[in-house]
């Protein structure tokens, strides 16, 4: 490992999530490098993520302790073992490595050349005539070597995809047979829960989306529509709150007196002050209302712990969003969020007892960097290809960009990996699948052991 962080380090993180083999985690002081897990990005990239991202760069090497890049690709085989690290495997010792190959190549014909010096003085008109016939043929190889880069901005496959073990099979119909289960499902209690949308819309921001999550339908509860029920309920809360406050200091005395005008305007101000911070994403920083976090209130993170267990068994939710967090990236800020899922990492999985309901986001959005190229490539980043995988309890997702002029800048952008594999673990057996793909996101249905073969399950 022939890479250290310096005291020099201001404990942003932006190092953290960029590198392949989570070998980066914050010390006591400031982050720090596992040596056992650092490849030097060996395998991955041509370059140093974490250094590529640092904003002072503290990410530098160490002269104390070098190691070949042999030593490298082989820990990161054995740490990525899913991985198949093939011959041309990225790394910063061999850029340029496809030279030395074609060097190689040319010795063969160097041999001919020293033959055809003898007969060259004696008649050079001679000469002339027996090159033609060999130019020809070496000539079309080498153009026929460059041409197939030139059509290779592919788009992927379109139209539905198959897989080994999936169900030849409507996703949609599956989907409306297998039904999500659970109590807050029912008309009656999600009634409720639309009653109590004021209350509840104080709840944090992730605990809101998986009520809604587990009450699958927005007309009854939504994070965007509870907050905001829940901040003009709090301009009601925060006076009354501080009014009683006022009486139990003060006596009853102060709630028919002048004074009383002025407790009110404090929890007046409490309310709208909270409200605005809780809505900043939208204020400050003008985001959608989709890409927005709404925070809680005052008694929101109570509140959430005394009701995490229901609304945990109630969704079956077994792995939630990573929290979108801004960090620092090259010039200046990006979305973690839109970094996570060039990594595979934006998916949810939910256990609704016959299946596993699995939702993974693919990129929306190419990456910002200072070359020329950038200005010919769209904003919208262009439909990835995938695959999908059983394979001894585990469900693979392998992405790819396959725009190869997306492609292309991959090795100029940090935090953008060509492609990705997300390995989820499953708890009980699956049989077999079905997926879609919509709008960039990948809906999985993991039909648990016994679910296909069930009475009643006709069709599936």
């Amino acid at each position: 490992m022939a890479t250290m962080i310096t005291s020099e380090c201001i404990n942003c993180g932006a190092c953290e999530p960029e590198c392949p083999n989570n070998a980066i985690s914050q010390g006591e002081e400031i982050y720090v490098i596992d040596p056992l897990l650092c490849t030097e990005c060996v395998g991955f990239h041509d370059y140093e993520a974490c250094a590529a991202v640092c904003p002072v760069d503290c990410c530098v090497t160490d002269p104390n302790n070098g190691e070949s890049e042999e030593v490298l690709i082989e820990r990161a085989r054995a740490l990525h073992a899913d991985v198949t690290f093939g011959e041309n495997f990225e790394s910063r010792f061999r850029k340029g490595a496809g030279q030395p190959a074609a060097a190689a190549a040319t010795p063969p014909p160097a041999a001919e050349p020293k033959a055809v010096p003898t007969p060259a003085p004696a008649s050079p008109t001679v000469e002339a005539k027996p090159p033609p016939p060999p130019p020809p043929a070496s000539a079309p190889k080498v153009e026929q070597r460059k041409t197939p880069p030139q059509p290779r901005p592919a788009e992927p496959p379109r139209g539905e995809k198959r897989f080994p073990g999936e169900l030849p099979a409507s996703f949609q119909e599956t989907l409306s047979r297998i039904g999500k289960g659970g109590s807050l499902s029912g008309p009656q209690a999600r009634s409720l829960v639309c009653l109590l949308q004021p209350l509840l819309g104080g709840l944090p921001h992730q605990g809101k989306a998986d009520l809604e999550r587990a009450v699958g339908n927005p007309y009854f509860f939504s994070v965007v529509g509870s907050t905001g029920l829940n901040i003009l309920a709090n301009m009601l809360l925060y006076p009354l709150a501080v009014m009683v406050l006022a009486a139990a200091l003060a006596g009853l005395d102060v709630l028919f007196s002048q004074r009383i005008n002025l407790f009110i305007l404090m929890g007046l101000c409490l309310g709208f002050i909270e409200g605005v911070y809780r809505l900043r994403d939208g204020v400050f920083h003008t985001k959608p209302a989709d890409e927005m976090v709404f925070g809680a209130a005052i008694y929101g993170l109570p509140l959430y712990y005394a009701l995490e267990p229901l609304i945990a068994r109630q969704t079956g939710l077994i792995r939630r969003l990573p929290i979108p967090v801004d960090g620092f990236y090259d010039k200046g800020f990006v979305e973690k969020m839109e970094r996570e899922r060039r990594y595979g990492n934006v998916y949810t999985v939910q256990d609704w007892g016959d299946a596993y309901f699995v939702h993974l986001e693919f990129p929306r959005k190419v990456p910002e960097i200072g070359l020329p190229i950038r200005e010919k490539l769209p904003d919208e980043m262009p439909d990835y290809d995938y695959d999908l995988t059983l394979k001894d309890g585990h469900f693979i997702v392998k992405g790819r960009c396959a725009d190869e002029r997306v492609r292309k800048i991959s090795s100029s952008v940090g935090a953008f990996p060509p492609e990705f594999t997300t390995v989820i673990p499953l708890r009980d057996k699956v049989e077999v699948f079905l997926h879609r793909v919509e709008n960039k996101h990948l809906e999985v249905l993991l039909l648990k052991e016994g679910r296909a073969k069930a009475p009643g399950s006709s069709g599936l």
